[in-house]
Formats: C-alpha cells, sequence, structure tokens
C-alpha cells in the first residue's frame, strides 16, 4: 500500500476531490485507493503508485499514518525519507492537537534520532533546510509528510 496526503486543498472540497482521485484512480489505471479526511487533510492509500499526473495536480506527497506514541513516529518515519543519500539538512516541523506526554521541541529532537539512523551525516537546519519533515499529531494519530527544497 502506498499513502499519499494533499495539504493544499481547502477543507470545504476534501470530500469532493477526495472522491474524485479514488474514481480517477480506478477507471484510469485499474488502482483500487480510498481516501479518509483526517482533520484538514486529504489522506489517500493505493495499491499501485498513484499516476504523477494526479499528483502533480492535487499536490500530493507521500505520507504516513500511525498512531501518536512516539516509538509508532520514529518507526514510521523512515518510511517518508527520500532514499536519496545526497541530502545534506533538514529539520523537522511538529505540529500537535490535543494533550500529549511530549512538547512539539521535545517530539522533533527524539524523532532527528530517525533521520539520523538513514543519514548520519546529515545535519539540522532550522532556517534553511533541503528537508524538510512534517508531522502531524493529531489527537491520538500523526501524519507524516517531507518537503524538499
Amino acid at each position: 500500500m502506498i499513502n499519499y496526503v494533499s495539504i493544499d486543498i481547502p477543507r470545504n472540497r476534501l470530500k469532493k476531490i477526495g472522491r474524485k482521485i479514488v474514481l480517477e484512480q480506478i477507471e484510469d489505471y485499474n488502482n483500487l485507493s480510498k481516501y479518509q479526511i483526517i482533520n484538514k487533510y486529504l489522506y489517500l492509500t493505493s495499491i499501485a503508485s498513484i499516476s504523477n499526473e494526479t499528483i502533480q495536480k492535487y499536490g500530493l506527497t507521500k505520507a504516513e499514518l500511525c498512531s501518536s506514541k512516539v516509538e509508532s513516529i520514529y518507526d514510521k518515519i523512515k518510511d517518508i525519507l527520500p532514499t536519496n543519500k545526497e541530502t545534506r539538512t533538514f529539520a523537522i516541523k511538529v505540529d500537535r492537537k490535543g494533550d500529549h506526554k511530549f512538547t512539539s521541541t521535545e517530539l522533533a529532537r527524539e524523532l532527528a534520532g530517525s533521520v539520523f539512523d538513514l543519514f548520519p551525516k546529515i545535519e539540522v537546519d532550522l532556517k534553511n533546510p533541503e528537508l524538510i519533515v512534517h508531522v502531524k499529531v493529531l489527537n491520538n494519530k500523526s501524519l507524516m509528510y517531507t518537503e524538499k527544497r
């Protein structure tokens, strides 16, 4: 299963666009997929890769969804990191909603270890990173995706 998220779709259009993408994938590519709305994000899961045309049209990026437990986030974050070892700098941006046993800063520091596991020579750059790892902790779920600059 391959997961994607779109963060740029207006909240009042999430359902309509989600249905449209799922139908396009089935009709045009014979690719079974489903969507769910998580807060203000459209989260898609498909059996095969979604077409590049659809990715660009709706601003999709690969994503992962898991529980809000630090251990789960730490493990899942590795699934969204690019395999390109040429990335030199990164930052982790954490947004939280709900009550948690950690602050955004504490979680970002903890999750940096996951990035260092895969890229031992990468450096943290909070002002101008090449790679931004977004972690949205929404009550009991966490949504993660990356942004390349």
